[in-house]
């Protein structure tokens, strides 16, 4: 992808500063978290993420359109660092790096192939054509049509949650689009747009979704002003996503200070060889001194 290799900084965090014995949340177990920092200009604004199937690399996307990966360091398990971080420019189709408004990239999927991306503020979908490992190549962007009714979302309440489903259509879940008491989402199989809606907790809004590997879904919600910065994970039986339907699932977990929270944009899951899954959380610091990039690692049952 034409990647410039970046300087990172990849502090430890504890969950819980104030307790730093702590290691659960609801039936999320800990296991290591990053506060990640560079003085790299481009770096920041995480708003999706993809790890690999191994949990040995991260992709992810920032809201200023870059692609961002490295590999990821453990011990004993553990998250522990990064090494081998990289950047590059999103690009669209003529290789010219995206400029405002088109930047805004807020949410990113695998498909056989390669990555479609969800934007904001300019409200449409991208497919990129990756290589075999599931890095972006710099070329081989184009426009895939998106649901028509996104064009009435809020300029900043596009697709934030994207993920694909077991059958491999895409579920695709707006951050403020109304419909009725709950939020637009569509299942989407190519060019055909079935609705449905989204009903997040009172105050909260989703921002990224993850399919585990017996084809529910988990939403990441959060709740981020001045005062307030909180993250919920909700899961969603496979069977209850139809047309049609209204989806709320099921609380996970909360997660409240004093526990390491932020303005949480990013998850993923993948299936841990030993049994349960792992499950990564990113959020976005809004290129801003005040926010942080976190990166958090949790282990939870595959049963629950």
């Amino acid at each position: 992808m034409l990647a410039e290799e970046i300087s990172v900084t990849a502090i430890p965090v504890a969950l819980d500063p104030n307790a730093p014995e702590r290691t659960k949340i609801g039936p999320l177990e800990y296991r290591g978290g990053l506060r990640l920092a560079s003085g790299h200009a481009a770096f920041g604004g995480i708003s999706g993420i993809r790890v690999s199937e191994d949990g040995a690399s991260l992709l992810a996307i920032t809201d200023r359109a870059s692609w961002f990966q490295s590999r990821l360091v453990y011990r004993d398990q553990v998250l522990v660092g990064l090494e081998h971080a990289e950047m590059a420019p999103i690009r669209d189709a003529a290789g010219r790096p995206l400029m405002p408004p088109r930047a805004d990239a807020e949410s990113l999927v695998r498909v056989p192939g390669g990555l479609i991306v969800g934007y904001e503020r300019v409200h449409r979908m991208v497919h990129y054509d990756a290589d075999a490992s599931g890095r972006p190549l710099p070329d081989g962007a184009y426009m895939i049509k998106s649901p028509p009714a996104l064009q009435d979302a809020p300029i900043n309440g596009g697709l934030e949650a994207m993920t694909v489903l077991a059958d491999g259509h895409l579920l695709a879940i707006s951050e403020a689009l109304d419909a009725g008491d709950a939020f637009a989402a569509w299942i989407i199989a190519g060019d055909t747009f079935q609705a449905l809606s989204y009903v997040p907790a009172a105050g909260f809004n989703p921002t990224d979704a993850t399919t585990l590997p017996n084809g529910d879904v988990l939403v990441l919600e959060r709740r981020f002003t001045l005062f307030a910065r909180v993250g919920r994970i909700v899961r969603i039986r496979a069977a209850d996503i139809v047309p049609g339907a209204r989806l709320e699932g099921t609380e996970l977990a909360r997660i409240t200070p004093p526990a390491q929270t932020d303005n949480f944009e990013g998850i993923d899951a993948i299936a841990d060889p030993q049994g349960g899954i792992r499950l990564f959380l990113a959020s976005d610091d809004n290129f801003g001194p005040l926010q942080r990039t976190l990166l958090l690692h949790f282990w939870m049952p595959a049963d629950l």
